[in-house]
């Protein structure tokens, strides 16, 4: 094993140093770029050095059990040095990262490998600390093996805790199924390793992507470093049009893929073995096999999204056990969980509902997020609709311009926003279209997830009193970003996603870190937990500018509306309960902060059913339909019964959502409480 090990070392420092000289290249033009086009460009100093090595420690080593503490201090010399390395054109640095990050993952592997030889058993007198304080390294090899030891165990108790909530038939079965379990885990423990070991080209190429990704990643939370695959990944989300498999897939507790649906026309709906609860289990590109258990969620993710690759080879597994392997083809396909629909919403009158996935665009300017809208806002004005309420909660953003495309076509021409770039040049991006689309009230929905292009189109209308906002605080992301290559060569594969320019609203003022605050604040289930911009270590500053613009906002005066909504939301039942629930989450989250939990069958299971109270009353109020009625406009009314079961079925799932939101109900008595006044 020594000489194995030794070898591979060798070979793998000679890799590093033929490479070192061209991630030292890529990265001084990565910065070159940053320094010349980041609306906020930073010094490469010692800070930069600070942040990129720690970065780079936390993401190879967040469990801290691949490092011990010796090797930490000896990498440690780099913490304030990455800043010279790159001036000197000098990343050699990498080179013992990476010899001591793959030392420590073959010391993890032998560890995982010795403790199966000595038959663990899964009811212990160990206990597993959970702390959010950082963990320090392990002195010695004794305390990876031990720390090892727990997890392991924690993983397999775990999984047979999931399996059902009825303990007692669990402890019935509990031999036979932590035989079972215990298995799998050292399966899972082991082929996770030795799938980053098997191929040094793959080991070196996620060394270098960390580096240049907290390289970028200093500059702000948004200006990152992307792989073609990952470039054609994002782009993918915010596109009208892809290049598919046609599966929708769904992961459970234990990071297991399954097929949720087929999309009709696609290679998976011709093939006509794959179904809904398939698992997947493989995934095979040429002769690149990824085991699913083994791989990460970005690798399987690049590899089913990327359009790098067109041909796929699936290994699927039936609920009845039978295995079976399917080749797929990829096809330019509409994308459904993008793309923008409506509804017609009745209580007392007709009111529009619009839902707003993402501000998508394509390639050919025809199936856009704006041109999507003006369509569904014709078909509603056939039901003779007397408000509108568009839906962004859990819109990340993608395309300012159909944002303000968007704004436009609810505004009489006027500034949307104002994009400031790092000479402080103030350009104001304008709707130049004279005339509305759209005349009646409008409700705009908002979350913490509302995010960018999304939070662009909100504050405009907010600002111009064209709508009113509904909801929480939005994420707070107010900056622009542009994918740039590298290299301006037809063979490069290296890109930035770069933060050219901030953007604020037409008053001068910016909901950067800070979020866009809804004139009127709902309770929202985990409301808590939503992590947003004003988290990130490296997030840009909220500041505000003199505007150049002029605007007239329209005569609307939504006070005694608002004042009245929310009387209505302290007084409602459903949102009294959210907050109650919130309570019991917060309770949650203190004792958990800390937490000791015995490795046994009943430690392990009553802490993961710890919870289950809460979840119990969440699925009860998800349940609860309010007093409105959903239906299809008349111009897609006509068209469904030409529509698949798969459309319908995903209509219905909508629709469900629809009825059981207490946010759109609300709306909905907002806007005609408008119609009314």
């Amino acid at each position: 094993m020594k000489i194995k090990v030794s070898f591979f070392l060798l070979t793998l420092h000679f890799i590093f140093s033929q490479s070192k000289q061209e991630n030292c290249a890529t990265i001084s033009k990565i910065n070159t770029l940053i320094q010349v086009y980041h609306c906020q460009p930073k010094l490469v100093d010692d800070s930069l050095s600070s942040y990129v090595f720690k970065t780079i420690i936390e993401k190879l080593d967040r469990e801290k059990n691949v490092f011990l503490q010796s090797e930490y201090d000896i990498l440690a010399k780099h913490q304030y040095q990455i800043d010279n390395y790159i001036v000197n054109q000098d990343c050699s640095f990498l080179d013992e990262i990476a010899l001591y990050y793959k030392k420590g993952l073959i010391r993890k592997l032998k560890n995982i490998e010795i403790l199966e030889t000595e038959n663990i058993g899964l009811n212990t007198n160990d206990t597993l600390f959970f702390t959010k304080n950082e963990n320090s390294f392990y002195p010695d090899e004794k305390g990876i093996k031990k720390i090892l030891k727990k997890l392991i165990t924690y993983e397999a108790l775990r999984n047979i805790a999931f399996m059902s909530k009825n303990k007692d038939s669990l402890q019935q079965h509990f031999v036979a199924l932590s035989n079972k379990e215990k298995l799998k885990t050292f399966d899972i423990f082991k082929c996770r390793i030795k799938n980053q070991l098997q191929d040094e080209k793959s080991f070196q190429e996620e060394i270098k992507t960390i580096f240049f990704k907290s390289f970028c990643n200093y500059f702000d939370p948004h200006t990152d470093y992307f792989s073609y695959d990952e470039k054609s990944n994002f782009l993918s989300s915010v596109n009208a049009v892809n290049s598919s498999f046609g599966i929708l897939f769904d992961a459970n507790e234990n990071d297991e893929i399954f097929v949720s649906d087929i999309i009709p026309g696609s290679s998976a709906f011709e093939n006509e073995t794959i179904e809904a609860g398939d698992q997947v289990l493989k995934i095979k590109y040429k002769e690149e096999e990824h085991p699913v258990s083994c791989s990460s969620i970005e690798l399987i993710s690049n590899l089913i999204y990327s359009d790098n690759y067109k041909e796929l080879e699936f290994t699927f597994r039936k609920k009845d056990g039978e295995i079976f392997n399917v080749l797929l083809e990829k096809k330019v396909m509409k994308a459904f969980e993008n793309s923008a629909y409506s509804y017609v919403l009745h209580l007392k009158n007709n009111f529009g509902y619009i839902k707003i996935p993402s501000f998508y665009s394509s390639d050919y300017g025809l199936n856009t997020l704006s041109n999507d809208v003006a369509k569904e806002i014709i078909k509603l004005k056939i039901d003779n609709v007397k408000g509108l309420i568009i839906d962004l909660q859990y819109n990340g953003g993608g395309n300012v311009d159909e944002a303000i495309k968007l704004a436009g076509l609810f505004i009489d021409s006027g500034p949307v926003t104002i994009a400031v770039d790092n000479e402080k040049n103030q350009t104001v991006l304008k709707d130049y279209n004279k005339g509305v689309l759209f005349e009646e009230p409008i409700i705009l929905l908002v979350n913490g997830f509302s995010a960018s292009a999304s939070e662009l189109f909100a504050n405009a209308l907010q600002d111009y009193k064209r709508a009113l906002i509904l909801g929480n605080p939005s994420y707070g992301k107010a900056t622009m970003q542009s994918i740039v290559p590298v290299e301006d060569t037809e063979w490069n594969k290296d890109f930035v996603n770069l933060t050219v320019q901030k953007f604020y609203r037409i008053t001068g003022k910016s909901h950067q870190a800070t979020g866009i605050i809804p004139d009127i604040e709902v309770p929202n289930l985990f409301e808590q937990i939503v992590s947003r911009e004003k988290e990130f270590k490296t997030v840009l500053l909220n500041d505000e500018i003199k505007p150049q613009t002029r605007y007239k906002i329209y005569n609307n005066d939504f006070s005694y509306i608002v004042n009245e909504s929310k009387k209505r939301i302290l007084k409602s039942t459903y949102f009294n309960t959210v907050n109650s629930i919130n309570k019991d989450i917060d309770f949650y989250l203190i004792n958990k902060k800390e937490k000791m939990i015995p490795l046994t069958f009943d430690g392990v299971f009553d802490d993961i059913n710890e919870s289950s109270f809460i979840f119990e009353k969440v699925t009860t109020l998800y349940k609860q339909k309010f007093p409105f009625t959903i239906a299809k406009n008349s111009y897609d009314l006509k068209k469904s019964s030409l529509e698949s079961s798969f459309l319908e079925k995903f209509s219905e799932k909508q629709k469900e959502e629809i009825l059981s939101s207490a946010l759109i109900s609300e709306a909905l008595t907002i806007l005609d409480d408008l119609i009314k006044k």
